[in-house]
């Protein structure tokens, strides 16, 4: 077997594989990425401040409006009516809003940890240390199948490209010498 057949064989076998990670990791990367979209509620409003208080103190709000877990993020208003956002690292991605005063304005929980389950999924942490290894060998894998098919096309293109050169190059010796 030449290499380019054994290049090409481990290819496909590597894809074959990998393929069922990656659609695992695909989709549940898509639903992360859109999930504001895909289960949006309303956020309430709230009367717009001049100088609202500090960070710190809307983290320490939204921290206190929850079960005691940490917060994990800080969302920015928009537009002047509408609140901060503090995201808890709960099993609910509870979302805690406070005004511009350091007010909790209202709370958000999440579909009882769909979002916390998807990121383990799409991680793979979902069955441990082996998971996280296993999405990193799906990573590597996946820059190998890129490698690979670039490798497999140039050298199936270059083999075309000489067949086509022989055909020419004869087609045109036989029209030369008749």
């Amino acid at each position: 077997m030449t290499w380019k057949g054994w290049l090409l064989r481990w290819h496909r076998r590597i894809g074959a594989i990998a393929v069922a990670l990656v659609l695992l990791s695909a989709v549940t990367g898509a639903v992360l990425l859109f999930r504001a979209s895909l289960f949006a509620h309303a956020k309430p409003r709230v009367e717009p401040v001049a100088t609202p208080v500090t960070l710190e103190a809307i983290v320490a709000a939204g921290v206190a409006a929850g079960d005691g877990a940490r917060a994990t993020d800080v969302g920015l208003p928009g537009e002047p009516d509408e609140p901060w956002v503090v995201w808890l690292d709960d099993d609910a991605e509870t979302e805690v809003y406070v005004d511009g005063r350091g007010r909790v304005v209202g709370r958000h929980a999440g579909i009882d940890g769909m979002g916390r389950v998807l990121f383990r999924l799409h991680t793979g942490e979902a069955i441990g240390e082996t998971g996280r290894y296993l999405q990193l060998l799906v990573a590597v894998a996946l820059c190998l199948l890129g490698l690979s098919g670039v490798v497999t096309l140039t050298t199936r293109w270059r083999a075309r490209s000489r067949a086509q050169a022989r055909r020419d190059g004869n087609g045109a010796g036989a029209a030369e010498g008749s």
